[in-house]
Order: C-alpha cells, then sequence, then structure tokens
C-alpha cells in the first residue's frame, strides 16, 4: 500500500508540475500566414483580357514553328546605318593586317607525298635442331614474306645452335635457296652467320 501510495503521488506531483510548467506542447502557436489579412474585395480582381482578332493566333504559331523558331524578323529600322563585317576581328593583342586593294594569293600548300609502304618485319624461321633442314611448314612464310620484298634487299642469316659456324652457315644458305625459289634474286640476297643462337631469319634491308 505505501509503494501505490508513493506511486500515486509522485504520478500526481509529475503531472500537476507539466500542467504547471506548460512545456513545449503547451505554448501558444503562431497564427497562419494572413490570419490577420482582411477579407479579400471582389472588386479589386482584374477584368478578363480581350480575346485575340481572328488569325493572331495562327500567325503566332507559324512564326514560332518557321525556320527559326521563337526568333522574329529584325526591324528594318534597327539595321539602317549597319555594316556586317566580312571577317571575325583579331584575337587580343594581334595586330589587324593592313588593307590593300589586292587580296594576297592563299599560299601554296606542298604536295603531299605518298606513303612508303610498310616495312615487313624480320621472319624468324625455326630448324630442327642440329641440321639445316628447312621445315616444310616455314615454305610458306618465306614465300609470303618474299612476295613483300619489293625492290629492296634480304640479309639470309643463321645461327649455330651453340655449336659451330659452319651450321649458321648452312642455315642461312638454305634460306637463301628458299628465297630464290619465291623469286628473290640471288644478287639481292646477303648471308650472315653467327655460332650462338638457334634457327635463322630473313630480314628486309631499305
Amino acid at each position: 500500500m505505501l509503494a501505490m501510495l508513493a506511486i500515486t503521488g509522485c504520478s500526481g506531483t509529475i503531472g500537476l508540475y507539466h500542467h504547471i510548467e506548460g512545456g513545449a506542447i503547451a505554448q501558444s502557436r503562431a497564427a497562419p500566414p494572413g490570419a490577420d489579412a482582411p477579407y479579400p474585395n471582389l472588386a479589386n480582381v482584374p477584368p478578363e483580357p480581350a480575346a485575340l482578332p481572328a488569325g493572331t493566333q495562327a500567325a503566332i504559331a507559324a512564326q514560332s514553328h518557321g525556320a527559326a523558331p521563337g526568333i522574329s524578323a529584325p526591324s528594318p529600322g534597327a539595321l539602317a546605318g549597319l555594316a556586317i563585317p566580312s571577317a571575325p576581328p583579331p584575337p587580343p593583342g594581334v595586330a589587324e593586317p593592313a588593307q590593300t586593294d589586292n587580296a594576297a594569293a592563299p599560299p601554296q600548300m606542298p604536295a603531299a607525298t605518298p606513303p612508303s609502304p610498310a616495312a615487313a618485319p624480320p621472319l624468324s624461321i625455326a630448324f630442327p635442331p642440329g641440321t639445316a633442314i628447312l621445315p616444310h611448314a616455314m615454305l610458306a612464310p618465306i614465300a609470303a614474306f618474299a612476295a613483300k620484298r619489293g625492290a629492296a634487299s634480304v640479309i639470309a642469316g643463321g645461327f649455330g645452335d651453340d655449336q659451330s659456324l659452319t651450321l649458321a652457315i648452312a642455315r642461312a644458305r638454305r634460306i637463301a635457296d628458299a628465297l630464290t625459289a619465291d623469286g628473290v634474286p640471288a644478287s639481292a640476297i646477303r648471308l650472315t652467320a653467327a655460332p650462338s643462337g638457334s634457327g635463322g631469319f630473313a630480314q628486309l634491308v631499305y
């Protein structure tokens, strides 16, 4: 009973305190906008605008959908006495060239030189280890390489698999024979050999 009386007393005391204090909820609210304004007078309402003459709306629509939508034709009086320049003014800091009676002829551009054909990349040629036998699979790449030669010379090189210069020379000669069979003159082929390395190559020289 004492606990219930204590809770009831606290609740009544807190409620009474909040009732006396008020708080944000108990404060008076601000009046809504226009609450103190006088009642509107219907005599101040502007009259209804007059209707457009017949055809005016169609003319406005034709102007807004014409070649230059939304742009009216210039007034002749506004353009009187105005001269339209033939060229834009020079940028700031650049002196305007002197006007002459005879216009200078435009500078002649040099004739464009035709681009030179792209050089074919070197062709790597594989040989079986320790032999100068040209594999059958390398015949087609060598033929395609010879077709791109044009008037250039060709270097046919061979490597000796770290054995001897004799194998390297034999491989270079075998590549030269394949190029000659594909139409490359023997006078346009130069041989080179090195004992270190594997396989061989063909390279164009312009």
